[in-house]
């Protein structure tokens, strides 16, 4: 099983190699304050997750924020939730990258901010997040993978997803710097 996924995880990083030649998305540092479009990939596997994603995005839309969600459920029933872009396991090639005209899309989108809310391993929404046109990119620190995200925050082993939240808009809001 081992060498299964060496094999599946080398051909993934290929992949995402293969992926970002030639593109280099000018990153921009920027606060909440004054992101405009926000991006937010997270785990829907499970459901609270759901409830603590929607309640963080309508309050960013409550602030004047346009707000697009993609989530991703290890599952391939489940291809549909309101408000939500769902995908599954159905939607990935044999190497866990995204197989969907619908993601790449949503990973096309250039927004101020994308929000990697999920706090464990999850290599769909890693792809995501590491091929994303995204001006400034936001995650939970890996050592191995500080060139997936501008700005990681070190959860100090508490894998949860709402002190993440909370973490990330707190360093967010006390980011200052001169417009000009």
């Amino acid at each position: 099983m081992q060498l299964w996924d060496d094999i599946r995880n080398y051909f993934y990083r290929k992949n995402i190699e293969k992926k970002l030649e030639g593109l280099k998305p000018e990153r921009i540092l920027t606060n909440l304050h004054d992101a405009k479009s926000i991006g937010i990939v997270y785990d829907s596997t499970n459901p609270d997750n759901d409830i603590i994603i929607t309640k963080f995005a309508e309050h960013l839309r409550t602030e004047g924020k346009t707000v697009d969600i993609l989530g991703f459920v290890d599952d391939k029933k489940i291809d549909h939730k309101a408000d939500v872009l769902i995908f599954n396991t159905k939607n990935l090639s044999w190497n866990r990258t995204p197989d969907d005209g619908r993601i790449e899309k949503f990973a096309d989108k250039n927004f101020d901010l994308l929000f990697s809310a999920f706090t464990e391993e999850n290599f769909p929404l890693e792809y995501v997040a590491r091929t994303s046109k995204a001006k400034w990119r936001l995650g939970t620190f890996d050592e191995k993978k500080t060139d997936y995200y501008d700005m990681m925050i070190n959860l100090s082993g508490k894998n949860d997803l709402q002190y993440f939240l909370d973490q990330s808009t707190h360093f967010l809001n006390k980011i200052q710097y001169d417009s000009k």
